[in-house]
Order: C-alpha cells, then sequence, then structure tokens
C-alpha cells in the first residue's frame, strides 16, 4: 500500500462500486515540478534579484517522478490505480533581464513519457497518453525599491514581486493541462549572508479553475517555498534544498485537505564556461493524491559570455579574497619609540623613559625617571627632585654637605639653608623624640684633633637647630672623628665623603621614655681651651668663602 489511510478515500467518492467514475471527475495538471531558469533560481525557489540588465538565461530540466498521481480503490487497502504512475519531464527555458529590475521567462513542458494502469475504473478504457505537451508558462519578476542587491554576492535583504500566466497548450486528458488559462502571483524574500549563503522564502497563490477528482476538490490554492543554498567548493560548488508546495484553498466539508509538497535536496557545479549543473532528488510527504513517491532532476542553464550576468557568475565562482586587514601601525601611539623598545604601546611616551608616559607621585613637577625622590616633595629650595632635608628610616637626609670654615666649627652661610630645612622636619613630624647630630672628618691629623673638631662642629649644627626653634630636649650631639669613615681616605673626593654631618633618630627608651643621649665618643679628648661656638656663628670674612678641606 503506498498512500496512508487518509488518502483511501480515492475511489470511496470518485467511483462507482463497478469501477466507473463520477460523471462529475475533471481531469487537471497534476505536475507540482515547476522549475525557475535563472542560473541562481533555487530549481522550484526564487531568490529575489532578477537577471542583469539585458542579459539571457537558457537551458533544460529533465525530472522523474513515481507515483505523482495513485487512487486508493474503494474498501480495499491492497488495490490501487496509477492513474499517472511515472512521469519523465523536460521543461525548456528562456530567460532575459531587464535595467536590473525586471526579468522575464518562458518554460516550454513536454511530458517525454508517463505510464498509469488501465483507467477503465475512473471512466475511461485504455491508459493515460504517454507524450505530451504540457501548458506554457510565462514568469515575471520585479524587484522591490530599496531591497534590491545589486551584486549577486552582496550580502543583505532583498525582495521582489512574481508572476506567472500558464497557456492551455496542454492535454487535459494526459493530466497535462488544466484546460484553461492560470495565473500565479508571488512574494520573495531572501537573505544573503557574509559567507555567501543564500536562504530564500517564497509566498503566493495559484489561481486555476475548480476541479473535482477522485472525491477531492481542486482549485484555487495558496504556494509557499523556502529553499537554501550554502557554498561546498569556494565559488564552484554548491549545496541545494527547498520544500516546495501548495494547498487547495477549498475543500469538501468531508474530504482530507491536500498538501502536495515535496522536500528536495541537490547539488549545484558552476563552471567555467557559463554553465551551470545541478542535479538532486527528494520526494513527497505522502499528505496528497498528487505527491510524488521519489523525484530525480537534472538541469543545466547557459549564461551567454560577454553578459553581466556572465561577468557576475564569474564574479561568484572567484570571490575576492576577504580583506587583510592592514597590519598594526609601527609606532601605534606615535612617540617614535617602536617594536619591544616601547614598554607602552598604546600610549605616548618619551623616549628615555622606554615609551611610557611620565609619572611625577610626589607632584612636584620632576618626573619620576629623574627625581632622585620620586616620594619626597622637592618644595622650592630643592633640587634634581629632592628636598634640602628629608626623613628617611632613621635618619634625616641632607642633600647637601654642611660646610664649615677650615679647621673650624663656624659654619658657612651656604649650609644654613640645609638646616633650616633639617628644624623644619623636626617642626613637622612631633613624633621624633631625639635626633642625635654627628660630625665626622677625614684621616687627616690625629685623632684627638679629629675627635675634638668634628664634637665642636657637632655642637655648632646643634645650636643651629636650637636657634631655629628646636627643643633642646630633643637634641644631642656627638663627634665621631676619623672613626666611621664611609669611603677609604685615598683621595680627595672620598675624604670630602667622609666630612659630614649626619641627624640620627633615636629610638624611643623603653616604657615610651625619651631616649638618652650615647656617650660622646670624643670626650676623652676633650680639650679645655677649645670653646663650641653657640648660634647662627658667622665665619670670618677671611673664611666665608673658603671650602672646608678638613
Amino acid at each position: 500500500m503506498r498512500r496512508s489511510a487518509a488518502l483511501a478515500l480515492g475511489l470511496a467518492l470518485g467511483l462507482l462500486s463497478t469501477g466507473l467514475a463520477s460523471a462529475e471527475d475533471t481531469r487537471f495538471d497534476v505536475q507540482s515540478f515547476r522549475p525557475l531558469g535563472a542560473p541562481r533560481d533555487l530549481v522550484l525557489v526564487s531568490q529575489s534579484r532578477p537577471l542583469s540588465n539585458l542579459s539571457l538565461s537558457g537551458g533544460a530540466y529533465l525530472n522523474f517522478s513515481l507515483d505523482p498521481l495513485v487512487l486508493v480503490a474503494a474498501g480495499t487497502h491492497s488495490k490501487t490505480v496509477s492513474v499517472v504512475g511515472n512521469r519523465l519531464q523536460l521543461d525548456v527555458m528562456a530567460y532575459v533581464g531587464f535595467t536590473d529590475w525586471v526579468e522575464l521567462g518562458v518554460d516550454m513542458p513536454l511530458v517525454l513519457a508517463q505510464g498509469s494502469d488501465n483507467l477503465e475504473a475512473i471512466g475511461t478504457e485504455g491508459y493515460v497518453q504517454s507524450f505530451t505537451p504540457g501548458d506554457l508558462h510565462l514568469m515575471g519578476k520585479v524587484a522591490l525599491p530599496g531591497l534590491l542587491r545589486r551584486g549577486d554576492m552582496t550580502p543583505g535583504l532583498g525582495a521582489a514581486l512574481t508572476f506567472g500566466l500558464s497557456l492551455p497548450t496542454g492535454i487535459q486528458d494526459a493530466f497535462a493541462s488544466d484546460g484553461s488559462v492560470t495565473w500565479s502571483p508571488g512574494l520573495v524574500v531572501d537573505y544573503r549572508t557574509e559567507r555567501g549563503i543564500l536562504l530564500s522564502l517564497n509566498a503566493g497563490a495559484w489561481m486555476r479553475p475548480e476541479r473535482q477528482f477522485a472525491g477531492v476538490q481542486w482549485g484555487n490554492a495558496a504556494t509557499f517555498g523556502f529553499g537554501a543554498e550554502v557554498p561546498i567548493i569556494r565559488g564552484t560548488v554548491t549545496a541545494v534544498g527547498l520544500l516546495s508546495g501548495s494547498t487547495p484553498l477549498d475543500k469538501f466539508p468531508d474530504s482530507t485537505r491536500q498538501i502536495p509538497a515535496e522536500l528536495l535536496l541537490g547539488l549545484r557545479w558552476y563552471s567555467s564556461t557559463g554553465l551551470t549543473f545541478t542535479v538532486g532528488g527528494g520526494g513527497g510527504c505522502g499528505c496528497s493524491l498528487t505527491a510524488p513517491t521519489l523525484r530525480m532532476f537534472t538541469s543545466v542553464i547557459w549564461v551567454p559570455a560577454k553578459t553581466r550576468e556572465y561577468e557576475m557568475l564569474e564574479r561568484f565562482k572567484d570571490p575576492p579574497e576577504p580583506p587583510v586587514p592592514p597590519p598594526p601601525p609601527v609606532d601605534p601611539d606615535g612617540d617614535s619609540v617602536i617594536g619591544e623598545g616601547d614598554r607602552c604601546p598604546t600610549l605616548a611616551g618619551p623616549v628615555e623613559n622606554g615609551g611610557c608616559p611620565d609619572t611625577d607621585r610626589d607632584g612636584d613637577a620632576v618626573v619620576d625617571r629623574l627625581d632622585r625622590c620620586p616620594d619626597h616633595f622637592m618644595g622650592p629650595r630643592g633640587h634634581d627632585g629632592c628636598p634640602l632635608a628629608r626623613v628617611e628610616g632613621n635618619k634625616i637626609i641632607i642633600l647637601d654637605q654642611v660646610h664649615f670654615a677650615t679647621d673650624q666649627d663656624v659654619i658657612l652661610p651656604e649650609s644654613f639653608p640645609i638646616l633650616e630645612e633639617v628644624a623644619d622636619e623636626l617642626l613637622n613630624h612631633l613624633e621624633i623624640q631625639r635626633v642625635l647630630v654627628e660630625a665626622h672628618t677625614d684621616a687627616r691629623a690625629n685623632d684627638a684633633y679629629n675627635f675634638d673638631l668634628s664634637r665642636r662642629r657637632a655642637s655648632s649644627v646643634m645650636n643651629f637647630l636650637l636657634d631655629s626653634g628646636i627643643a633642646m630636649e630633643r637634641l644631642c650631639s656627638a663627634g665621631f672623628g676619623r672613626s666611621r669613615p664611609v669611603a677609604a681616605n685615598d683621595s680627595e673626593s672620598n675624604m670630602a665623603l667622609n666630612r659630614r654631618v649626619e641627624f640620627t633618630i633615636l629610638p624611643p627608651a623603653e616604657g615610651g621614655l625619651t631616649p638618652l643621649c650615647p656617650t660622646d665618643p670624643a670626650a676623652e679628648y676633650m680639650q679645655p681651651q677649645s670653646k663650641p661656638s653657640k648660634g647662627r656663628k658667622q665665619a670670618p670674612e677671611s673664611s666665608k668663602a673658603a671650602t672646608d678641606v678638613r
């Protein structure tokens, strides 16, 4: 049994118990395979873009269908009547485009061969006529304004209106004609993706005369189609798939609605000669008397060279390579630092800072890469980003040495700003309980002399700080002579490093008490005739400009 029980109504209403057909039965065109002849149409499903201006296409479709019209005998599920058991049909067609907006076409179907059972059961002795012409089809397509894809591979949405007109050139008794003019308006909406995949949806109507056959009402029908084309081999081979069908708008109250729909799959080859070959197959859904069990088809469509459509097909077969993104700029931030040498390739910065923007953590307008003290505000009298004095760890660091008159404890005026900033640091950091003022000398002269000179110089600096407002209990002084060198005393530059004044912050005593001053190591060398300078003792005029070489 080839049809479902729903189709068993076949002769129940259409045949008499003796096998004679009802006098009302009228034959009609059973062919639902109505191919399209433009090279990019999807067999039965149209795409929206018309052929290019004055471009031609022509070719043929050959299709074979099995059981396009089979009836089930009334009261039995074992016997069928193959009204049209098989059909081999050739469609010869030609199309032309105008102004890129309009496409016109013609299709002449020829039934090359078809077979059937003896049709005595439906009122005609003998078999269906084997060779017969079909109804001549005239087709038109008009793109909708704003929805015309100019290039066949142009991605985006497209839409068009279609119109078909069939003239009764076929033989109705051979089920190859409706016996009158039919027409079919429609709408096409499609979309092509960036990767070249085409999706198309068709909807419309098939306006045909009312017919009754085997208890089924045939006449005006709604048509539908959905198709897709997917590239397989770049620009040469694609896969085509579609679902196409129709359904009558009217039916008898007790009859099943007919939906002659077919699912078809195929492969398409775009050759280099302007010929497009398509081959495929599929079958019906089993939900109509006219849905074939099997269909196979093949086609060849030719587009002449030297036409715009041919050129468009050539571009489709050899689409341009995707644009290669330009290489990243050698210097994206434009700071003239390139390659691996630019530690900040997206931020402009000077070459000296590795291409990174300069920073200034302490906000003293000296960039960190040039700031010797990047975490200390320089102040108005500092230089190289450092203040003249700053608290760092257990020391008050001074930017320059404290200079004295030669062999004396007299502070030179050029060192006053440094000591003033030391006093400011002590006033700003009241948490510092006591500072030891240390004085050191180089290795020239003996220990007694150096200890005495360093003790007096330390005392002179402490007196300067006392005069600057620092409380006595926060200060003490000691001279260390040459006992704590920071460099070898083998050159004038090294000895200048050893002649220095340091400020050491003493740690708090146990219980948070004020730390005690350490024993002055110079005490045993103190000379009674030496008196420490007090306050801001000025150097004699003759020594004010002297350099401390002792």
